[in-house]
């Protein structure tokens, strides 16, 4: 795995990058090494989400959530992930997929970020939450196969909408911080 630190070139992210990297970048938001924000890179692969997932998982276990929230966050980062390698890079490997997460009292937010095609803010807005308006039994085979990435990460998140980060187009996710024993 390659380390990229944030002033380096982001185009020379190579397609032999394929797991990603296993030290975080300093993040926009945050100190490099600190608690409360991390950004890793990865390359635009899809054998790279696993990696990418795990750095979720471990830092929202250090956070304390528990293992079903954590499940959830990262499959809403799996789904994140492969949106960004199939929709703004088309499949192609050899460029850059940025992970960001930083959290504040009160919520930890996810950023999934490309520069690739750009996010349609108001596509993602108006994808429904759930899948109630989903046909089900035989009618389902006739309903679209794709587009349920976004439906799956407004039902678990508290709030998925696009930002931009630069020339940066970023999934935002947030979700409640867990409540701290006292």
């Amino acid at each position: 795995m390659k380390r990229r630190h944030r002033d380096a070139k982001v185009d020379e992210v190579s397609a032999s990058t394929a797991a990603g990297l296993s030290e975080p970048i300093d993040a926009p938001f945050g100190q490099r090494g600190s608690k409360d924000a991390e950004t890793w890179l990865f390359d635009s692969d899809l054998e790279a989400v696993h990696e990418a997932a795990t750095q979720v998982r471990e830092f929202c276990a250090d956070l304390g959530f528990g293992d079903v929230e954590i499940a959830r966050i990262e499959l809403c980062v799996y789904e994140a992930f492969v949106n960004a390698v199939e929709h703004a890079y088309g499949n192609r490997p050899g460029h850059e997929v940025r992970i960001m997460v930083d959290v504040d009292a009160a919520r930890l937010r996810v950023r999934v970020c490309q520069r690739g095609v750009p996010l349609d803010a108001g596509l993602i807005a108006q994808t429904p939450t759930g899948f109630d308006d989903l046909p089900s039994g035989l009618d389902a085979l006739d309903c679209e196969s794709r587009g349920r990435g976004i439906r799956i990460i407004k039902a678990i998140m508290s709030s998925c909408r696009v930002e931009a980060d630069g020339d940066y187009a970023c999934l935002s996710m947030t979700t409640p911080r867990p409540e701290t024993q006292s």
